[in-house]
Parts: C-alpha cells; structure tokens; sequence
C-alpha cells in the first residue's frame, strides 16, 4: 500500500473517533457548568465504537498465485473499524462496518435507518483473483501439424482486481402505504488473465504468403481485462396492511468493454481437401473472443398475497431485453453483430396450511430465453450456404411438498418435481467448421425428468437428531437433464449429544445412477462427514470434522480427427474421483482477558481417468499419415499411444494436497484496549506429473502472514 493510502485510512480511522463521541441527548437540557444527565432522563441513546488499526507482513515463497487465490499478496496498514449508534426518541440508527486488509482488499458497510421512512445502505467490496499458469497444451504429442505460441512467461502471478459497490435508499411516502425506493451499483475488473485458443490452420508465422497458413495453430496470452457493469433500478412498494404486498421495478444494466478486442492470426491452406469441409479463410489478422457492450432493460413484478387465515400467495415475473452494440469495424471479425437476447421468467408459490400438522407447499416456475443471433457462412462450396447461431431455451419446472408432524419428535416430508426442457432452433448449434454437429447434447424437442423423494426426520429435547430420506429421479432422454437415465439417492444425517458438553454427528449419501439400456452403465457418488465438538471447560471449545468424497464414474471416450482421418472411442472409461479433508478448531478464553482460536485444515484430492493403453488396440485410421503429417503407420500409432497417455495421465490426473493454519491471540486490556496478533499459514502441493520439467510450470507454493493489532472498543 503506497503512502497516500496508508494516510488516508489514518484520517479516516481519527474521524471515526471523533464521530464516536457521544452525541447529546436531543431535546435535553442540563445545568450549566454541570456535564452530567438529569437523573429523571432515561438513557435513550447508545453507541458502540470498535477501532483495531491492524498491519500484516507477508512472506511467500514458490508460486503463490494458487496458495493465495483470493489474497491481495500485499503487506498493507489495514483494520477493523465499526460503528453503532442508535437514538430511541428519534428512530434513528445508523451502522457502519470497515474490514480492511489491503487498499485492493476490503469490505465497506453502512446503513442509516430513520424511522418507517427512510433506509440508506452502501456496500463496497474489492479483492484480487489470482489464477496460476496453465499453458501445457501436449501439441506435440496430439500430432505434428500443430503449432503451439506460449507468450505467457512462465510461473506468471496472474491476477485480476474485482470492484463491487452498490446504494440503495428507500422512502415512504406519508399519508399513503406506497414506499420508493432506487438502488444502483457498478462492478469492475481488471488486470491480466491467460487466453488461450485453438483455430484450423495459423502457425503464428509473419509475414503470411498469400497461399495461407499450413499448419493448425494452439496460442497461450495475455489478455488485459478492463471493463464495467452497471446498473440502476427504481420502483415502488405498495403495503395493504398483512394482505398484499406488491413491488414493481424497472431496471437498466450495461455492460462496458474499454479495451480493444484480441487481434490474432487465423488463416488456411489454399490446397485444403474439400472432403473436410473446412471453409477457406485468407490469411492474416482477425479479432475474436469479443467481450461485446450490450445495454438491457429489466421490468419486474412480485405480489405476496394473504388468500386466508391458512392461505398465502407469493409470485413474480420479470421480462428482460438485452442489446448487443457492438458493430465490427473489420469485415474479417469472426462475430456478428447486434444479435440480441429476450428472457421471460416467472415463479409461483402456494403455501397451505390447513392445520397445525400439515404444511403443503405448490410451486411453479419458468425460464424463457431467446436468442435472436443467427448468421450463414460458405464451406469449401461457395454456393452452399450453412445457418448457425444460439439456440433459444426454455425451461419449465413445478413441484409439490407435503411436511406432516406426527408427533413432538416424528416429522414425515415428501416431495415431487416434473421439469420439462425445450430448446428450439437446435439446428442452429453446429461449430463454424463442424456444419454436421448439428446438436452434441443428443436432446429430443422435449425433455423430461421426474424426482420423487421422501424423509423421516426424529429430534428430541436434547439427545438424538436423526434423519433418513430417499430420492428418485429418472428421465426419458438422457444428456441434458440427467445422465444417466434413473438416479437412487439415499441420504441421512444424525447428531448425537450424550453429555451437555459433547456433540457428535454424521452426513452421509449415496448415489446409485443407471443409464439407459443401451449403454449399461452404472456410476456411484459416495459422500460422508463426521464432526466432533467438544466444552471440557465452560470457556474452552474443541471440534474435529473429517469429510470424504468417492466418485466412481463410467464414460464415453471419444477422440475424433478429421473426418477424411478417423474417430476412436471406447465405451466404459473407468474414472475415479476422491477427496478427503481433515480439520480441527479449538476456541479458549482465559477469565475474559485472554482469548485464543486455532484453525487447521488438510486436504486431500486425487482424480483421474484411464482408458485402455494397449499398443494393439489402436486401429491405423486410413489418410493420417497424408492429411495430419505422419511420417509414417508406425509414427501415428506411437502418437496415438501418447496422447491416450497423455489424457489419461497429465489431462486428468490431479493429486494436490493442501494445508491451512489459522490461529489468533486476543488480549483485552482493563481500559478498553484490545490487541494481539494472528497468523496465518497455506501450503499448496501439486503432485501429479503436470508438475515435472517441460511439462508444465511449478506452482508449488506457500503463504504466511503475521498480523498486529492494536486498538479501542467503547
């Protein structure tokens, strides 16, 4: 934090205290040269002030990038300050909540309440994602007639600043039962990402002949992100006493690129075989993965309606129209421009409770969206005209929940939902140079899934609470909504408390997936969590959880060249996913002066799938040596050897262990002083053969913080 900074958080921190000065008693008078309240005066008016300055020394060492994802990595003056104050007479509150690590991580607060007429709020947040380097590519190993561009220096600290603010004030009318109310807010971002893309046929080779580019071409870059989103929004709320509540709203939002979109090379041979329907593109610069600005109007209506005495209503639509403005300058940017999108939503509630045993709940709900981005290109026939865009969806759900109480520690609840998925214009999907991948989610004009559950939920006073429930759920057409076709869920959780000062529990859940008939496949998903709490002493708390997570799963493999080439799949892919995480916290206080807090964590997680790396099992597709460059049968075989090792190993395979510690020393001081110190600990591993030399970068790292603070609460 650079000193402008550090000084300003100083003179705010000397400001709070000066508004933290008790104000006087409103319309109250007292002696003159006297500095005491009238003893018939009640205390009206309360305050409490917190100031801890704080400042934190940070040390990393390898790649931090992963270990602080979500740190700022900054050494930084920072601190907690908050204020309360409340004056009865008046209906007046106002609150307000600083937590500051750094001048790029923070957390504002504030809320002023005057009575029922008015409440204004301000939120303020910002901190750093950071994402580690991860060009690995294999481009050797898939084939030879790829070229991979890496302009990302390796073990880069890749990190992007996200600002969020908001304000929203409310007033109510007098005289009548209608409240106004506005809220607006804008979020940014920037800073640096990797980008990476793949595109048929630029090898990043300047200049560029006239015949185009020969090669297929892998790039990994910078891209520099620096841009906003707002929106404002303002209404009305109309109260009829507890009957009807309804609240309309109209809404403006806009999304704001400032920065030129990325300029790359793209371009293909000019003796490209027509059999592979890959569409002739001169050779040169083109822009593409444009972030576009686009504007969208919201309109909103939610009604919530007391029908009777056992009867309520809650309800809402909303319709929103969204914009695209960006118009392309270039006629080679692979967009087009100003398609626009419509979305209609609505959702509806019935609660009916017919008697104090019986709770019934129906609820109803619909997404609607329609894109309205359709274009027409030319493959290798000129005269051939293909259509493609973004097909429209629509969604519609409705469930029904029973809850019955037999008695003070039998509860029985049940539950039924049918949703029904319709994508139209799905011929529109095809991949620019794919025309016949017309749809890869395989789905029918409609598809539908059924998901029946039930639970049997016992609790007494003090000693059990338990829990056992089942869910089905099964669909008619596999790939969008569910896969595989039918899904058994078997759930149940219990906690234990045989002595005041000793807590036990358990979740545990299974499922068991079936696919359809035609591939027989069977998954499992095992997930269980155990914790312990312990209060040896009235002041000292101690617990223990330990998590675990199988995920036995059963694919499709599928590796497809071009289509003059050949495609190789195998059914049944074995793959296996397990996470295990360990913790520990314990809290002490120490006759009211001295408080202590420890936090551990451990965490465990392997995955990885496998096909079939038998040498013989390869079929020789015919045309691979002449189209994708093999020096031979022999060469593509061993190349197909390796990039099923590779998927199978560095692609899928992930082994991370990770290590966080937490602890805090907290002593209160007889005059109102409070300080201490925490500190912090993070150790990330990756273990998997991404991590040797060639392959990929080290991110191996480790991240430690000591933090000091000193301060008042009053």
């Amino acid at each position: 934090m650079n000193r402008l900074s550090a000084l300003l958080i100083i003179a705010v921190m000397v400001a709070l205290i000066v508004v933290a000065v008790p104000f006087p008693l409103l319309g109250q008078q007292t002696s003159p040269g006297t500095s005491q309240t009238p003893e018939n005066v009640p205390d009206v008016e309360y305050h409490l002030t917190v100031m801890l300055p704080q400042y934190r020394f940070l040390s990393t060492s390898g790649y931090s990038g992963r270990v602080g994802e979500y740190d700022s990595l900054q050494q930084s003056l920072g601190g907690d300050l908050s204020f309360n104050y409340v004056n009865v007479p008046n209906h007046l509150t106002i609150k307000s909540t600083w937590d500051i690590i750094s001048q790029d991580d923070y957390n504002l607060k504030s809320r002023i309440t005057f009575g029922k007429w008015l409440d204004f709020s301000l939120d303020n947040r910002a901190f750093i994602r950071h994402l580690d380097d991860n060009s690995y590519f294999g481009a050797s190993i898939i084939s030879p007639d790829i070229i991979r561009i890496d302009s990302v220096t390796p073990d880069s600290l890749l990190g992007v600043k996200r600002r969020i603010n908001n304000a929203s004030a409310k007033v109510q009318l007098p005289a009548i039962p209608v409240k106004l109310f506005v809220k607006g807010g804008w979020q940014a971002r920037d800073g640096d990402s990797q980008m990476q893309y793949f595109d048929m046929g630029g090898d990043g080779v300047v200049p560029i002949d006239n015949s185009g580019c020969a090669n297929c071409h892998s790039a990994s870059q910078y891209r520099t992100l620096n841009y906003t989103t707002r929106n404002i929004a303002g209404g009305a709320e109309v109260n009829l006493g507890n009957l009807l509540k309804v609240v309309y709203q109209h809404e403006f939002r806009s999304f704001n690129d400032r920065l030129q979109n990325p300029n790359d090379i793209y371009g293909t041979a000019g003796d490209i075989p027509t059999s592979e329907n890959i569409p002739y593109t001169p050779a040169g610069y083109y822009v593409h993965s444009v972030l576009p600005s686009n504007q969208t109007q919201v309109d909103s209506l939610q009604i919530t309606m007391a029908v009777s005495h056992h009867l309520t209503f809650n309800g809402d639509v909303n319709y929103a129209r969204t914009n695209n403005s960006f118009t392309p300058s270039d006629p080679r940017v692979l967009v087009t421009d100003n398609h626009s999108q419509n979305a209609f939503n609505a959702d509806a509630t019935l609660i009916w409770n017919p008697i104090s045993q019986l709770r019934a709940v129906v609820d109803y709900h619909q997404q609607n969206l329609i894109n309205e981005f359709v274009s027409s290109y030319s493959l290798a026939d000129p005269a051939v005209f293909y259509a493609f865009g973004n097909p429209s969806l629509h969604r519609h759900w409705a469930g029904l929940k029973l809850a019955y109480r037999f008695s003070k520690q039998f509860n029985l609840e049940t539950h039924y939902t049918r949703t029904n998925i319709t994508r139209s214009n799905s011929t529109l999907w095809p991949q620019f140079s794919s025309p016949d991948n017309t749809d890869p989610l395989y789905i029918v004009p409609v598809t539908f899934s059924n998901v029946v559950g039930a639970n049997l939920h016992y609790h007494s006073a003090q000693l059990w609470n338990a829990m056992v429930g089942y869910e089905w759920t099964g669909t008619h057409d596999p790939g969008y909504v569910t896969d595989p076709h039918t899904n058994n869920r078997l759930y149940g959780d219990v906690t234990f408390t045989p002595l005041h000062w000793l807590t036990v529990g358990n979740d545990g859940s299974m499922i068991l997936q079936k696919s359809f008939p035609v591939i027989q496949r069977t998954n499992h998903l095992y997930t269980d969590s155990i914790f312990v709490t312990m209060k040896p002493v009235q002041n000292w708390s101690i617990g223990g959880a330990y998590t675990y997570l199988q995920d036995n799963l059963r694919t499709d493999m599928q590796l497809a060249n071009d289509a003059a080439v050949g495609v190789y799949t195998q059914p049944l892919v074995p793959y296996k996913q397990l996470s295990q995480t360990f913790s520990i916290h314990s809290t002490y206080e120490l006759k009211k002066r001295l408080g202590l807090s420890l936090n551990v964590a451990r965490s465990l997680a392997h995955s990885g799938w496998r096909p079939d790396l038998n040498a013989a099992a390869y079929p020789y597709f015919p045309g691979a040596v002449s189209v994708a460059g093999y020096t031979s049968e022999a060469a593509f075989t061993t190349a197909f050897s390796n990039a099923l090792g590779t998927g199978a190993g560095p692609v899928s395979q992930v082994n991370v262990p990770q290590t966080l510690v937490g602890a805090t020393g907290n002593y209160h001081f007889r005059s109102g002083f409070d300080g201490g110190l925490r500190f912090n600990y993070g150790s990330y591993t990756d273990n998997t053969i991404w991590n040797t030399t060639g392959v990929r970068p080290d991110v191996n790292g480790t991240l430690q913080s000591y933090t000091v603070f000193f301060g008042r609460v009053w």
